[in-house]
């Protein structure tokens, strides 16, 4: 056989679907959730996918103590998309909603959903291992004890003025024929105040994210072998335009009038007030307000080009990732009302705060002749949040080198109890185990209709980490535990 018809016979063109989503706004505004479902299915029709992952920050929203409880019902109505249940059956949920550790806590949220026809595996970071991925699972809690999830809050010295809020990461990583890949989730940090981001280039808080991003890329795991893994990191990196520059571009005539009002009794500037030669505000700035007045919308949705010369963030990374060209208006913040769905808030300065980078390893491998990488916003003509979510749709051709691989079996550290399982499990047992998923699925119609809630009271108690054996309602840990000793195959 040529070596052509072996590369062909070995290539395998997986489709993926990657979003992040800012979900602050649609658990403190329920009324949101409809739409932004909405829109969350009609993507997933667009872009027909083998694998689906979503990250979400800001789960429970900025006020997580009284909307946390809202979790369930957004679970339960995400699993619930047609596409979703229909196409895929299996998943692995993680939402870290324990916000009484707050040592840990970092509110963010994944999602990962795989059709049926991918063979997949997940790793195992305690026992580092690759296992199986089959069945569905949801965890939820403080994810402390979740082996498949790394989650790291930022340590406080990280901190805009070491004051610690929910930023953080996660890490997952897999294996699809061959090619082992990390999906990251990151939350960095804010601007606090419009006058302080304004004040030089670059911001404070942009030397903090830039600091904590660092921290986070050069200290990824390697694979078994001593490689680094290729990986695509997708969150709210909160990368802001420079504000210093931007406002001397405003501010570039002659005939303009700059206004720094201070504080009464203080040398503290308020409110910084930029006018035209009529007189007219063209820009206002306050620690909460950025306003372009008449022109705000139009500069940053109509402008899109224009306002994205003042991004400069995400350049410090070249050397780290690649990002696909920027078409779309800046992902935050928008109106949070039906009628707007276009309109800016005028808090802060807009910005593409939303991201999805690749390493560059993992973005050659991107198969941009079978499909055309799509990058852009969900929901554009819809309110779904003051965050629109971001996607990025691509296939990445792996090719499985037969070689390569036996060797890079040998390098994994796969535990030999499991390997032998696998290889000499007996028809007996198989038939076993898929009479019993086949009854767990039976149930499930059943089980639905009685709304099993998925999330205890908060407490101080360990993860809330219970198995989904079928579709998405929890079952007895006694039950997961005889399933998984018919099955001898990893959770």
């Amino acid at each position: 056989m040529s070596d052509e018809k072996i590369f062909s016979l070995n290539q395998s063109n997986v489709r993926f679907l990657f979003i992040t989503a800012n979900t602050g706004s649609i658990f403190e505004k329920p009324e949101l959730l409809t739409t932004w479902l909405l829109e969350f299915g009609n993507l997933l029709r667009r872009h027909p996918s083998d694998f689906i992952a979503l990250h979400c920050q800001e789960v429970g929203g900025k006020d997580y103590e009284k909307y946390m409880h809202t979790l369930d019902q957004f679970i339960n109505d995400l699993l619930q998309i047609p596409e979703l249940s229909s196409d895929f059956n299996r998943h692995r949920l993680y939402f870290d909603s324990d916000y009484a550790s707050q040592e840990t806590f970092t509110a963010l949220g994944c999602a990962y959903f795989i059709r049926q026809n991918l063979s997949v595996q997940q790793w195992n970071f305690t026992n580092s291992t690759f296992q199986s991925v089959v069945n569905r699972h949801i965890f939820a809690g403080s994810l402390r004890n979740v082996q498949t999830l790394r989650k790291e809050k930022y340590p406080r010295e990280f901190f805009p003025e070491a004051k610690w809020s929910r930023k953080g990461t996660t890490q997952t990583r897999w294996l699809i024929n061959g090619f082992i890949f990390d999906l990251l989730n990151v939350h960095l940090f804010h601007d606090a105040s419009n006058l302080l981001a304004a004040e030089r280039s670059p911001s404070i808080y942009s030397k903090c994210r830039r600091n904590a991003l660092e921290y986070t890329l050069q200290n990824l795991p390697m694979d078994p072998s001593g490689k680094h893994v290729p990986y695509v990191i997708f969150g709210d990196f909160n990368f802001r335009l420079d504000a210093h520059r931007l406002v001397e571009h405003i501010s570039d005539k002659r005939a303009d009038l700059i206004d720094k009002i201070k504080e009464k009794n203080s040398d503290e500037i308020a409110k910084i007030i930029i006018r035209n030669e009529d007189n007219k505000p063209k820009l206002t700035i306050e620690k909460k307000e950025f306003n372009l007045h008449d022109n705000h919308d139009a500069f940053f949705n109509t402008n899109t080009r224009q306002a994205h010369t003042f991004d400069f963030e995400s350049s410090l990374f070249h050397d780290y990732v690649y990002e696909y060209d920027i078409t779309f208006p800046p992902s935050y913040p928008y109106s949070e009302e039906h009628h707007e769905a276009r309109s800016y808030l005028r808090a802060r300065c807009p910005a593409w705060c939303d991201r999805i980078l690749l390493s560059h390893s993992l973005k050659n491998v991107v198969d941009t002749k079978v499909n055309k990488p799509s990058y852009d916003l969900m929901g554009y003509d819809t309110c779904v949040g003051d965050h629109k979510p971001v996607y990025l749709s691509l296939t990445m051709g792996l090719v499985q080198d037969i070689n390569d691989n036996i060797q890079s079996m040998k390098n994994l550290t796969f535990t030999s109890n499991h390997l032998a399982t696998e290889l000499h499990m007996s028809d007996k047992m198989k038939t076993r185990s898929h009479e019993m998923e086949a009854s767990i699925s039976t149930n499930f119609e059943d089980l639905i209709i009685k709304k099993v809630p998925f999330l205890p009271a908060i407490n101080n108690n360990d993860d809330d980490h219970r198995t989904v054996l079928a579709h998405h309602i929890f079952y007895a840990n006694i039950k997961h535990t005889f399933i998984r000793f018919i099955r001898e195959s990893p959770v």
